[in-house]
Formats: C-alpha cells, sequence, structure tokens
C-alpha cells in the first residue's frame, strides 16, 4: 500500500485554519481522489503543549492507494484543484512525501 502525506510544518507569522481543513478540505480531496483509487484518507491535527513554534507540524494528512502509479497518477490528476483550496486554510504550503507502508499488526 502506498501512503501520499501531506504535512504542515509551522513558519513565523502563519495561520492555519484546522475546521476548515479538517471538514471542507478533507471532503474536497475525499470527492476528487475516490475515483481516482483512494483507499482511505486521514487528517491529523497535532496537539501541542503551547502555541507551534517554526519547525512544527501543525497537521498532515494521509491518502492511501494501492500502488505508487495509482497514487502519482490521481496527484496528476487532481493535484492542482486541491493546491487552489490551500489559501482558504493556511498560509502555508503542504510538503507532499509518499512512502510504502508495511503493516506489522
Amino acid at each position: 500500500m502506498i501512503r501520499v502525506t501531506g504535512l504542515y510544518i509551522w513558519q513565523e507569522g502563519a495561520s492555519f485554519d484546522h475546521e476548515y481543513y479538517n471538514g471542507r478540505h478533507m471532503e474536497l480531496t475525499k470527492e476528487l481522489l475516490l475515483p481516482h483509487g483512494l483507499i482511505r484518507l486521514e487528517s491529523d491535527r497535532f496537539l501541542l503543549a503551547k502555541a507551534p513554534r517554526p519547525g512544527d507540524i501543525v497537521a498532515a494528512s494521509y491518502a492511501y492507494f494501492e500502488t505508487a502509479d495509482m497514487a502519482q497518477r490521481a496527484m496528476g490528476i487532481v493535484g492542482q484543484a486541491l493546491l487552489q483550496d490551500v489559501p482558504n486554510y493556511t498560509t502555508l504550503l503542504p510538503d507532499i512525501k509518499m512512502s510504502a507502508v508495511t503493516t506489522q499488526l
């Protein structure tokens, strides 16, 4: 299984609307990626003991696909539409990573 991770790494002066991100943006992501092989979609709001500092991860999303080709193809088709929604919830740009997931349990 392949996981595409979008990490939001805090920068000084940034803003992030977790309600929009976990609500509307994740719904849009699901709508756009389901026809292209999305298996599962998750998002995290990182719980920090104090205000975020530069370098802290404040949020992340995880989109799962069967193969790397499917993930790359899906992101190629809908990636621009997803990036166009980013200014609606943050001034940060996601750092996108792809990994092969191995389940132990």
